[in-house]
Order: structure tokens, then sequence, then C-alpha cells
């Protein structure tokens, strides 16, 4: 106990130290404002318009002066303030806040001897660039977030996490002028809110720490990019698999097929016997080239998927797995069938990657409904240590597969197992 209110007095502290700026500020403004203001005076005979046009100039004034300086504060501290914020975020509560500041614009000599940094035209490189940078710096749509999140927290996580801090040294007041029952109940009461106050960070800090909406935007078009990309290498890969199939194996066989019948018709009046030999050989070239067929479909929609749904594909793939596969699943009805194709392939994936580098003997494969979105879970025995980031390994695909939908894969693999990956798809059953 004394520990937790150790750590919630300093992180209420520390996150009343990062929210109080604008509010000082516009309170020291607004009451210097008001007092310079009230100086001045119509007069004591003057008439109730000129009074009132003084009144109207004062509080014009003062909202002048305060706007002036709130805008000064946000454009000087806002970042910073706001990056401290994030640490805090991200060490205290585990959130990640990755944002994008926008860099400098590249600057460029023209002809005519000018300097362009992307906006106007400079005498000087130096000038260009100390320009270039203030543009990127005061014109950045993130810093105008950070400023809304300064405005946000100085009204919300301000007053709570300075009742704290303020209690105790109102109750060390109070004791220093003799009132020590009092003082010592104000810091108690003090002490005992502090691991409660810092917490109003956590909701404040998910809405307004993370990038803005412009920043969102265009992440997410980049995202958007990749996945098309990688789609379209994913089509032409496909259409060159199935293409080198059916011209290396199912053509060939019919093509043999057709030469063998023609052979055997030959063969038929004068060599029955061989005929029918040929004949056999034909028919077990077009079981052959039946089978290459099938394994070549399957690749592209499995008949079992199409026909019975994933839960039924996915245990029929669990067959087919050089490891034991236990499959539980909890599907109402079936999904939209581009979501349980992408589900199923990630599935496949996984089993396939557990039978290769896993050296598992167990493997659980969870189908759920969540009721917005599906879950497939599947969880190994092996030895653990995959990258719980899917960069630059096999999980890329199922990664970027997944967020064509909107969803993703998270992966849990300490070293020494159990290795769980879950993939997760926002849809409508």
């Amino acid at each position: 106990m004394p520990r937790e209110i150790g750590a919630g007095f300093y992180r209420s502290s520390v996150l009343a130290a990062l929210t109080c700026v604008l509010p000082l500020v516009a309170v020291a403004v607004t009451w210097g404002g008001v007092r310079f203001a009230g100086t001045w005076s119509p007069g004591p005979g003057a008439p109730l318009i000129g009074r009132v046009a003084v009144g109207f100039g004062q509080a014009g004034a003062v909202l002048l002066w305060l706007a002036g300086a709130l805008w000064m504060t946000h454009a000087l501290s806002s970042r910073p303030l706001a990056q401290g914020a994030r640490r805090r975020a991200q060490r205290w509560l585990g959130l990640d806040l990755d944002v994008e500041y926008r860099g400098p614009a590249p600057v460029t000599r023209m002809a005519t001897g000018f300097w362009w940094d992307g906006v106007e035209y400079h005498k000087s490189e130096r000038e260009a660039r100390r320009r270039a940078g203030m543009n990127a710096r005061f014109h950045d749509p993130q810093l105008k977030w950070d400023g809304l999140w300064a405005v946000v927290a100085g009204v919300t996580v301000f007053p709570v996490t300075a009742l704290p801090l303020l209690g105790v040294i109102g109750g060390l007041g109070l004791a220093a002028q003799g009132r020590a029952v009092t003082g010592l109940v104000t810091v108690v009461a003090a002490l005992a809110v502090a691991p409660f106050a810092w917490r109003i960070f956590r909701p404040v800090a998910d809405e307004f720490l993370g990038p803005g909406a412009g920043t969102r935007l265009g992440r997410r078009v980049r995202e958007l990019e990749t996945i098309q990309a990688d789609l379209t290498q994913t089509q032409a890969a496909e259409l060159e698999r199935i293409e080198r199939g059916l011209h290396d194996g199912a053509q060939a066989r019919l093509v043999a097929m057709g030469m063998s019948m023609q052979a055997a018709e030959r063969m038929m009046d004068r060599d029955p016997d061989a005929a029918k030999a040929i004949l056999a050989d034909a028919r077990a070239s077009s079981r052959a080239a039946l089978e290459e067929l099938r394994s070549l479909v399957r690749g592209i929609n499995p008949p079992v998927l199409v026909e019975r749904g994933l839960v039924d594909a996915v245990r029929a793939l669990a067959l087919d797995v050089p490891v034991e596969v236990e499959v539980h699943a909890v599907v109402p009805s079936r999904p939209e069938r581009p979501v349980e194709s992408a589900v199923y392939f990630a599935v496949a994936e996984l089993l396939a990657n557990v039978a290769k580098h896993a050296h598992a003997e167990h493997v659980t494969v969870d189908l759920t409904y969540t009721g917005s979105a599906l879950v497939a879970t599947v969880t190994d025995d092996g030895v653990g240590g995959v990258p719980a980031t899917p960069d630059g390994s096999g999980l890329a695909g199922i990664a970027r597969r997944m967020g064509a939908f909107g969803g993703g894969i998270e992966v849990h693999s300490p070293v020494g197992g159990p290795t769980r990956a879950t993939v997760s798809v926002p849809c409508a059953l």
C-alpha cells in the first residue's frame, strides 16, 4: 500500500506538471489582463453607451491577449509536453501511441539564384532552411492535435492529478499554522486519493495522445497502398502457379493421353493386347491428371471450404498436418466468403509453420466469434521463440492479408514455448 501511494503521488505530480502549462498561462494572463484593463475608466459622468463601449473594449482586449498568449504557449510547448506524456503512457500504461511529425521540406536552388523551400523563395540557403523548419514545425497537423490534447488535458487531467499535490501542500501549511489535526487529515486524504487520481490519464491519452485525424488518414492510405501492392503480387504469383501447373502437369498428361489413344487406335486390329496395355496406361495418366487438377484447384479454394464452411474446412486441414491437431469451434454460422477464405488460408499457413519449425507434438486450433470479429487461435507446444512482430518473417503475408479486412495477427511466443498466434477479422455472420 505505501508503495502504491508513493507511485500514485509521483505519477499524479508528473502528470500535473505536464498538463499545467496552458491552464496556468490562461489564469495568469486573464488575471493580469483584467487588472490592467480595469484601469481604463470612462469617467464618472460618462453616458451609458460610453461605459458599455469601454466594457466591451476591456473584454475584447483581455480575450485578445489571452488568445495570443495561448497560441504562443501552444506553439512552443505542446509538442514537447505531448511527447513527454506519450512516454509516460507507454511506460505506465503500455499504450503504443506512435505518431509521425512532419520533417522540413527539401530546399532547392533555382536557376534565378533564389532558394525554394516548398512554399516561398529566399535569398540564401540558410534562410530557406530556417523557414522550411518553421513551416514543418508550426504547420504540422500533428501539432494541432497536440494542442487539442493540451487543452483537453488542462481541463480534465490537470485538476484531478493536482489534487494530491495541493492537498499535501495545503495540509503542511495548515500544520505550520498550528492546526495540526486538520493538516494531518488533509495530508492523509490527499495521499489516499493519489493512487487513483492519475488513472484519469488513460482514457484521455487513448483519445487525444495518438496520431491526429490527418496523420491517421495518411497512415491508413499508405497501409492500403501496401496491401494493394501485395495483393497484386500475390495474384500475379497465383496466376503464374496455375499456368505452370496446367502447362507442366495436366496439359502434358492430356497430350500424352491423346497420343497414347491414337497409338492404341492404330494397334487395335493387329495387336489388341498391346493396345489394351496402352489404354491402361492412358487411364492411369488420366487419374494422375485429375489428381493434379484437384490439387491445383485446392490451392485456389478448397471444395470443402466452399461446400461446408470454415469449421469443417479447418478440421479437414488438420487431418493432413503431421502433428496431432485438436480443433475447437464456436462459430454459430458462416461469415462472408472472402473473410472465410482469408482466415482459412491464415490457419493453413500457421499450421504449415508449426509443422516445419515448431517441433511440436500437439496443436490446438480455436475458432470463435465474439459478436464483432471472427477469431482463430493456433497454439502449439513447440520450442517457441517466434518474433512478436511479423515484419521480415513468414507471418508478414498473413498480417497484410488480414489488414485488407481491417484485421490483424498477434503472436505470443516465449523461448521454450508455447506459441500462440491469434488472427482476428472484424465481420458479421
